[in-house]
């Protein structure tokens, strides 16, 4: 009997794991198109004994949202955001200009190399630090610390509420995108987390940060919010846990976050005139049309505002050196000032809150009129993250106070 024969009676083993965990010589589970060690370290899964034309590499979508799925850790360049917005100053000079009988307010000044809090910045971030992110200086805890513990309450507040202070409560009434319906899913997996279960269910969220930042770029304006208020709680769970692995791999995808903010920008409207619509109460069809894109374009301005406060606030924490303001983004857009307006949950209720309480537009930073005539009540959850970053918590629980209310 020749020896090709002997071969084909008694053939080798098969081969079936991919020829990554063949090198690094780990158990692999098989899956298709990739392996979960694949996937999660973003390899090209391949397995020898299989047929090429018969399996296809995992990668991303080949017409990615522009600068979303880079493979390198560097972000998007400046010179393509600057063409957004004409230049601004900082968020120190938009602070400075607060003149609403409140003294001389020091401005914000953080220990870090640029003397300018903006909201973009473009550095790669290396590994996590282990320090303890509870650990900065006094001058920082004061800006930052209530509004860091109100953006740890996202994921809560999206599970129990199905809102967050950027995320309006009937945003996704008629209908949540995929990427929303997961996230949403992977906020109640991580209220249930323990010490046992707690490795899996950050493979799970890793799962689908991945699949979220494989898929085709959302078109529509409410696809596109929703893509990035996702990307936003995942943030926020993997950054804040305490689970160093999970910091790793969140830090990993800040740059993407930053992106698909900036995608989010092509569906902003920030022309607003609280006092140039009439909303009649009767036929209330058309208050309806207008409370609904209300609603959509509040919720994203706002989420584009939080997202670059939320990414420099990060970044500031973890007292990263050399950080640049772009100059140009981060002070380009507007929000509306109304607990009423924001906590309307009916065409009805937002056309009585529309007429009969005033409503304040805070452009570029600048809270001068809204300092001055706001009453405590006027101000939710949002403008609380920003007033007491503005002025520091302690100026900020005198505002409130003299203004019949608390912070």
């Amino acid at each position: 009997m020749s020896l090709t024969a002997r071969e084909r009676r008694n053939p080798p083993p098969r081969r079936k794991s991919c020829a990554a965990c063949i090198k690094a010589k780990r158990r692999c589970d098989m899956a298709l198109p990739s392996c979960l060690r694949c996937s999660q370290r973003r390899f090209t899964c391949l397995y020898p004994t299989r047929n090429p034309r018969d399996q296809q590499p995992a990668k991303c979508s080949a017409d990615p949202m522009p600068g979303l799925l880079i493979e390198d850790p560097t972000c998007v360049s400046p010179s393509a955001v600057g063409q957004l917005g004409e230049s601004n100053d900082g968020f120190d000079s938009a602070a400075a200009t607060i003149d609403a009988g409140f003294g001389d307010l020091t401005p914000l000044e953080f220990p870090v190399d640029d003397d300018t809090f903006g909201f973009m910045q473009y550095t790669t971030l290396a590994a996590p630090s282990t320090k303890a992110l509870d650990t900065y200086p006094e001058m920082i805890a004061n800006r930052l610390q209530w509004s860091i513990d109100e953006i740890r309450k996202a994921p809560s507040m999206m599970v129990l509420e199905n809102q967050t202070p950027w995320c309006h409560s009937v945003l996704y009434k008629d209908g949540m995108p995929r990427s929303m319906q997961n996230a949403h899913a992977c906020c109640a997996l991580y209220l249930a987390k323990n010490r046992v279960n707690a490795p899996i269910i950050f493979r799970s969220i890793e799962s689908y940060v991945n699949d979220l930042l494989c898929s085709p770029a959302p078109d529509t304006p409410k696809e596109c919010v929703a893509h990035t208020q996702s990307l936003l709680l995942y943030e926020i769970i993997r950054l804040f846990d305490g689970d160093i692995g999970a910091r790793a791999c969140a830090e990993r995808d800040l740059c993407a976050v930053e992106t698909s903010a900036i995608a989010l920008f092509a569906h902003a409207k920030f022309d607003l005139d609280p006092a140039s619509k009439e909303l009649p109460m009767f036929p209330i069809a058309p208050t309806k049309t207008f409370w609904l894109d209300w609603v959509l374009q509040e919720s994203i301005r706002r989420t584009l505002l939080l997202t670059f406060y939320f990414l420099q606030a990060y970044r500031i924490l973890t007292r990263q050196k050399g950080l640049q303001c772009d100059g140009k983004l981060g002070l380009c857009h507007s929000w509306t000032v109304s607990a009423h307006l924001w906590g309307a949950r009916s065409p009805l209720a937002f056309a009585e809150a529309w007429k009969s309480r005033k409503h304040f537009v805070v452009t570029n930073a600048v809270f001068n009129e809204m300092l001055e005539e706001a009453t405590a009540d006027d101000v939710d959850a949002y403008g609380k993250i920003f007033i007491t970053s503005l002025m520091g918590v302690d100026e900020a629980e005198g505002w409130f106070a003299s203004r019949g209310g608390s912070l």
